[in-house]
């Protein structure tokens, strides 16, 4: 079953057996929200100022690069490619999906990690002046055997403004 979360505007269908977890500086303008399912496999929406996103980047799929390029950065990891990307409604606005693999690298023995995905929305509302940015990490793929089409069905009950 699932119910409706609903915080400063935001709104999206949730299963009821999963925990929600707010950053502790959450402001009406600038907020993270984690939701977790029973095996942590974790759900992320962030929002922010759209006027400042609209600053520093050039358009939607700039945004979107930004994030994927600051997995890339990370010295732990080996392989980051996106895999997928596509446009898909979001609310009433025109979102970008991106599937992502990384791998980490190996620790000690030098054995590489096995990869993971790691799906992402972002989207621009400008009647609540917000961009969003949704990812999901899925480390027990056996909770989620069809994860892509989780993410996508979770991504497609969003509600960003009135």
């Amino acid at each position: 079953m699932e119910e409706r979360f609903s915080a400063y505007g935001f709104k999206i269908d949730i299963p009821n057996d999963w925990r929600i977890e707010f950053n502790a500086k959450n402001t009406r303008q600038k907020a993270d929200v984690a939701f977790h399912s029973p095996k942590n496999n974790v759900f992320f929406v962030s929002w922010g100022n759209l006027d400042e996103a609209r600053k520093r980047f050039k358009s939607l799929d700039a945004h979107r690069d930004e994030s994927i390029n600051r997995i890339r950065k990370d010295p732990n990891m080996r392989k980051v490619e996106v895999a997928k990307s596509a446009r898909q409604r979001v609310s009433t606005h025109d979102g970008i999906v991106s599937e992502v693999v990384a791998q980490r690298r190996g620790g000690l023995l030098g054995r590489n990690e096995p990869e993971h995905r790691v799906w992402s929305l972002h989207f621009y509302c400008p009647e609540s002046s917000r961009y969003y940015v949704a990812y999901w990490h899925v480390k027990d793929s056996v909770e989620f055997p069809d994860a892509e089409g989780r993410f996508v069905g979770l991504s497609k009950t969003i509600e960003c403004h009135q």
